[in-house]
């Protein structure tokens, strides 16, 4: 009976201090040039019927990240930000939860830096942060600073940025063009 006891214990508190993947929701963050993505039709055809979104769905998952990692992911947390102007320019924050840190560890070990992102994980959360927005006007903000923006806001919610491996196929076409 205090075995019972002691194991329904840990469970609640564990329960009470897991992290949830709503404590990583992107909020009152302001990107200069761009606003909250209305729910579009490709969207809803995914799956996603608000902006942001949550989804345990493995359907819809599947459909956002590619298929081989899918499985693995247990939540997908995604705030996608437009330009109203040119919907070529976008940004925002997928935050996807796994099961248990085999799984994470494996997927960072599957992705690459690209200059547009940056990737920070909490616990067992991956954070992927972007940002498109390609103007340059003095006095504006810029894909940097976007960037910046969200990495702060993660960083003090207990991110760390990590650095995943070189896009070797981007170095082996820029050689290959050059011979």
């Amino acid at each position: 009976m205090k075995n019972i006891l002691l194991l329904i214990g840990f469970v609640c508190f564990q329960s009470i201090y897991a992290q949830n993947i709503m404590d990583l929701g992107l909020k009152n963050v302001q990107l200069q040039g761009m606003e909250p993505a209305k729910v579009n039709q490709e969207m809803r055809d995914i799956g996603i019927k608000e902006m942001p979104f949550v989804t345990e769905n493995p359907d819809v998952i599947s459909k956002i990240v590619n298929v081989g990692s899918a499985p693995k992911i247990k939540k997908l947390y995604g705030f996608t930000y437009i330009n109203p102007k040119d919907d070529l320019n976008d940004g925002g924050v997928f935050v996807y939860q796994f099961s248990n840190k085999k799984d994470l560890d494996s997927y960072i070990a599957e992705n690459f830096e690209q200059s547009n992102s940056r990737a920070l994980v909490k616990d067992l959360f991956y954070i992927e942060i972007w940002s498109d927005y390609s103007y340059q006007v003095k006095g504006k903000e810029t894909s940097e600073d976007h960037l910046n923006k969200m990495e702060k806001y993660y960083l003090k919610l207990g991110a760390k940025r990590i650095k995943l491996k070189a896009d070797e196929t981007i170095t082996d076409t820029a050689a290959s063009a050059a011979q």
